[in-house]
């Protein structure tokens, strides 16, 4: 069964360079990738990207069959990422992993407690595939981001509960 089409388009007055890339980056991803638009159909949520060293914004739209790209922060929002412009392309071309980023402190990521895995799919949407041959190493890397990210999870929700 092949994957549902979707319809990745920026919103009306949307004309910064970082919602642009965004926008030809997931274009060209989602009509290469069958795996990649089942993956988006999937998605239904807002994550911002803000680029801190040139104060500018994007918000990724999912829903469903469409993703909208719209400049600045829109709320409501499930996730955020900040960080330097060279960071977030890094992010983009699948050169680096958000939670690690974020560990190292070149990333700032956040998410609703609703939804605090959403940076991480949206994540694994948006990196590249990986080379023939490290399909393994990829499985590793996955698992062990995978057990990172829910001891993050978990901690959030303690320093959230213990309020």
């Amino acid at each position: 069964m092949s994957a549902p089409p979707v319809q990745v388009r920026l919103a009306n007055g949307a004309e910064s360079g970082l919602a642009n890339i965004v926008y030809q980056y997931l274009e060209q991803d989602l009509a290469e990738f069958e795996r990649k638009r089942r993956q988006a159909f999937r998605l239904h949520g807002r994550i911002a990207m803000t680029a801190s060293d040139h104060e500018a914004s994007a918000t990724i739209e999912f829903r469903g069959a469409e993703v909208v790209i719209w400049d600045g922060e829109r709320a409501p929002l499930d996730a955020s990422i900040v960080g330097p412009y060279r960071s977030l392309v890094r992010l983009l071309q699948g050169e680096s992993h958000p939670l690690l980023e974020h560990l190292r402190g070149h990333l700032r990521v956040r998410s609703s407690l609703r939804r605090p895995l959403f940076p991480f799919h949206v994540h694994n949407l948006m990196k590249l595939p990986p080379p023939e041959g490290a399909v393994q190493r990829g499985r590793q890397y996955a698992l062990a981001a995978a057990a990172t990210a829910a001891v993050l999870a978990a901690g959030v929700a303690v320093v959230y509960l213990t309020k």
